[in-house]
């Protein structure tokens, strides 16, 4: 049978393309749009790779099967079918996120005095049920289940006076009221891309509204996205990981604007802080989607050779 030659030719050329999709990188002059066109591409890769494999199991189905090799074939299919299906489900996740964005730039600050304004809480629960997918589907295939981080904003270890200020970044009709693009950007530091993950999809979807009173460290990044007074929100009892997602969150999805101090240096610095969260959790969610993939093909390979080798069946 020769199915086994095509399929290790897909597997390589969707490991190529998958690595080729995977690597934007956002900048001052990126656009929402721009990410959601990202993730359109991803989708797209991800039906190719869909369409791969059916064309394999295909060529199983057609194939003269030999006694000896009729048994590891049809576990080859299965391992086909249950590929397709995870994928399905990862790109049903993935296209979800094409449309959470609009015309504005990255970590862009509010243009009323440098007030912030909330994210939609419509497309917060789009993106969140999205990136909870994704993570299930990974973890689904045998992935790490991700590591969340418990640092508060009132440790030291973030390495700067009164750092819970920094979370004014994301004040509601208001703006921070002090310069504290240099906090927020030693709270986003203090934490990895992983951890600013773990923190979202650990939300829950009712969680898409504005801080009512003073956050604590149950308040959620879908909170910290929407906003409150200032008052509200630099406080110390915070997770870091909490206010670094509400700012990656509210640098990304569709009508959310950080807020900074009324003076131009600080509305540099606040930008320059949405786009380090942002492309910290976009590449959190390119590990988790590339991981996934990699397990799910070498699954679909292992049957492959053994489909090729029947000896190596019982290896």
């Amino acid at each position: 049978m020769e199915v086994g030659r095509s399929a290790e030719s897909a597997f390589y050329s969707f490991m190529e393309l998958v690595s080729g999709t995977l690597e934007l990188r956002v900048t001052k002059d990126t656009t929402k749009n721009d990410v959601g066109n990202y993730y359109k591409k991803l989708a797209e890769g991800i039906e190719k790779a869909i369409g791969e494999l059916s064309a394999i199991a295909g060529q199983t189905d057609q194939s003269d099967k030999q006694s000896e090799k009729e048994a590891n074939e049809s576990e080859l299919d299965k391992a086909i079918e249950k590929a397709k299906q995870m994928f399905e489900k990862l790109k049903r996740s993935i296209v979800s996120l094409e449309r959470i964005g609009d015309i504005s730039k990255v970590g862009e600050v509010g243009s009323d005095t440098q007030k912030g304004v909330s994210a939609s809480a419509d497309e917060l629960k789009i993106v969140f049920e999205a990136l909870k997918g994704i993570v299930n589907s990974a973890v689904e295939a045998g992935v790490e289940e991700l590591k969340g981080s418990r640092l508060t904003l009132s440790q030291a270890s973030i390495g700067v006076a009164s750092p819970e200020n920094g979370a004014k970044v994301l004040a509601e009709n208001a703006n921070a009221g002090a310069t504290v693009g240099d906090k927020a950007a030693a709270i986003v530091s203090a934490v990895s891309g992983e951890e600013i993950l773990a923190s979202i999809i650990n939300s829950t979807e009712d969680k898409a509204v504005k801080i009512g009173a003073d956050a604590t460290a149950d308040t959620t990044p879908l909170e910290f996205a929407v906003g409150g007074t200032v008052g509200n929100i630099a406080k110390g009892a915070a997770l870091a990981s909490a206010v670094s997602g509400g700012i990656a969150l509210r640098s990304l999805v569709k009508g959310g604007k950080l807020a900074a101090n009324n003076d131009a240096n600080d509305k540099i610095t606040v930008q320059a802080v949405g786009v380090d969260a942002a492309n910290k959790l976009l590449v959190a969610v390119e590990d988790v989607i590339r991981n996934t993939v990699k397990i799910v093909l070498e699954k679909v390979k292992q049957e492959v050779d053994k489909s090729r080798d029947p000896k190596l069946a019982d290896k």
